[in-house]
């Protein structure tokens, strides 16, 4: 994680609260007021130094293009309405935020091209039936796809049904 890092779906901020290397100039970025305020309290007020609620699928104000040396999806791409294309525009957005050196990185859940244990099949047809997930036809192949639309490093791997990566070099 880079000395100025993004932050983008906070969720209840529990990654970067555990994160060894935390950057200690943070911004945090998700459309959830609730989860702005849960996430500042965990990761502690001194480190977030900017929250912005905003809508990943709308350009980011001007301001915040080109200021990241780092930005994080964890554990939101799966979350997002739509498929992986659809999706697409988060991750141009993101691109957007990061310095011309800097790195995205990021986890999703697979729902596609993956073998989902029992339990997990269970709650992936809940939690995409409830519209908590919208991650039915997301496979490594099309996250592929789209992240080198925008970067020209990019590196998956494939831990399960989790796809985690990183790309650099924006196009």
């Amino acid at each position: 994680m880079a000395k100025n890092h993004l932050d983008i779906g906070v969720g209840t901020g529990y990654y970067l609260a555990k994160a060894n290397d935390i950057s200690d100039t943070i911004t945090l970025l998700d459309l959830n007021p609730n989860s702005l305020a849960a996430a500042k309290k965990r990761i502690g007020v001194h480190r977030v130094k900017h929250v912005l609620q905003h809508d990943i699928f709308t350009p980011l104000p001007e301001e915040e293009k080109g200021k990241y040396d780092s930005v994080s999806m964890y554990y939101l791409l799966h979350c997002l309405q739509g498929n992986m294309q659809e999706k697409a525009s988060a991750i141009e957005h993101a691109s957007h935020a990061l310095s011309d050196k800097g790195t995205l990185h990021g986890a999703t859940i697979l729902g596609s091209g993956v073998e989902h244990n029992s339990f997990g099949r269970y709650l992936m047809n809940l939690y995409n039936k409830k519209g908590i997930f919208s991650n039915k036809y997301d496979s490594l192949n099309d996250l592929k796809n789209v992240l080198c639309r925008y970067f020209e490093q990019v590196n998956i791997q494939q831990h399960g049904v989790v796809a985690v990566f990183t790309a650099t070099e924006k196009k």
